[in-house]
């Protein structure tokens, strides 16, 4: 079977690639299908066209010099290698194709048969690729940069931070020397006056004995000055006391020698006994109001420490209000037993509150009263030690309420 010159049109125009035959001038004077349609061109639109018309106008002096050049000495390129230019298309785009060039001689003529490959898509995307390198380049460069900074920063911060830690360490080793020195000076003074203290008790004590003696001796005469010296006596040596055991107390708790003893007592006996024990110290026309408790309170407590709780606060109450004042007590309970003690004194300064269980520490407005500052102190360490708590409200030259609360079962609570 002969096959036709269709057949090998058909193979020709069915090539993947595109391909055209010039002649020495660059004249087209074959090409298939696929030639044309990279180029926007119709079927047959190209036959007789001179080659540079598919050159951008910009390379066609280059082109021309290359055509030139290559009749001379006409050589095979395979495409690839960097075998790819520039084309224009129909509608005026530049295209990019690859173009591989072969060449042949018939009837003494040289011919050039090219094979041309549209490689826009790849270009483009080989474009896309650089551009989002160079970016990508960028990016680094300035990260890197960045993180240049922030590391020299960073080492200038360590070394800064380095030197703040050391200071600090410094200005802690140096407060913790201070505190030492501070602790063992307040034990030596803590227990120079609970030496001064004991020494002080003996004396006391025989002075309120003989005072009592004195005031049974006169009841035949009934002498109202006196009477009146005597009580004066009384009130003196119980104040007296009662710093003297706040001074003994502060020493066994610097020391850490109070241990707690849990007792079982009517806890509004023992307030009826604290408020009788304050006659002696209430001031002419004070009174203490106190409502009896509707039930028997059954508490499990240090009753000698919850003695000295409300002495104290008591005491303070009575102290710091004036003559024909009230001091109120109300007790409530529940899982605790809570207290408040209400005063009409002279309150304590917004500024000073902050620091009035301090030891030692005296508001501004209380300083020509006597004390010495340890009361509250002792007060709610001892209150905390007992599982409980203390608040207060005050505002100056109105009055003072405490409110103390503590457990009604310490050996429960120890266990909860």
């Amino acid at each position: 079977m002969l096959i036709g010159e269709d057949f090998y049109k058909i193979c020709f125009d069915t090539l993947l690639e595109g391909i055209c035959f010039t002649d020495d001038r660059g004249n087209i004077i074959m090409n298939n299908i696929p030639f044309e349609e990279i180029f926007g061109y119709d079927k047959g639109e190209l036959h007789n066209k001179n080659i540079a018309c598919l050159i951008p106008e910009e390379f066609r002096k280059t082109h021309l010099k290359h055509f030139v050049s290559y009749y001379k000495n006409p050589q095979k390129f395979k495409k690839g290698k960097g075998r790819d230019f520039f084309g224009l298309h129909k509608n005026g785009n530049i295209i990019h194709v690859e173009i591989g060039l072969s060449y042949f001689d018939y009837n003494e003529k040289t011919y050039v048969k090219a094979l041309i490959t549209d490689i826009s898509y790849r270009k483009n995307e080989e474009i896309k690729i650089k551009t989002l390198n160079l970016k990508l380049e960028k990016e680094v460069k300035r990260q890197t940069k960045e993180l240049t900074e922030t590391v020299d920063e960073l080492k200038k911060l360590n070394t800064k931070l380095k030197k703040e830690i050391q200071n600090k360490i410094n200005a802690e080793n140096r407060v913790k020397i201070a505190y030492k020195k501070e602790k063992e000076l307040n034990l030596l003074q803590t227990k120079f006056l609970s030496l001064a203290s004991h020494e002080f008790k003996t004396p006391l004590s025989g002075i309120l004995t003989s005072i009592t003696l004195i005031d049974k001796y006169n009841k035949s005469s009934k002498n109202k000055n006196i009477d009146n010296h005597i009580q004066t006596v009384k009130k003196l040596v119980y104040q007296l006391n009662s710093i003297l055991d706040d001074f003994l107390f502060l020493e066994k708790t610097e020391t850490k020698k109070i241990y707690y003893q849990f007792t079982t007592f009517q806890f509004c006996e023992l307030f009826k006994k604290i408020i009788n024990n304050t006659q002696s110290v209430l001031k002419e026309g004070q009174k203490i109001k106190f409502k009896p408790c509707k039930n028997n309170i059954i508490v499990i407590q240090d009753k000698k420490i919850v003695e000295i709780i409300f002495r104290n606060i008591l005491y303070n109450a009575i102290k710091y209000s004036s003559k024909n004042s009230t001091v109120t007590i109300k007790i409530h309970t529940n899982k605790y037993v809570t207290v408040n003690i209400e005063d009409s004194g002279i309150g304590i300064p917004s500024d000073d509150q902050k620091l009035i269980f301090k030891r030692f520490f005296r508001a501004k407005n209380a300083l020509h009263f006597q004390g010495a500052g340890i009361g509250l102190n002792i007060v709610k360490h001892h209150i905390e030690a007992l599982g409980g708590s203390i608040n207060f409200k005050s505002i100056e030259n109105k009055g003072t309420t405490f409110n103390v609360k503590l457990p009604i079962n310490m050996k429960e609570y120890l266990n909860d």
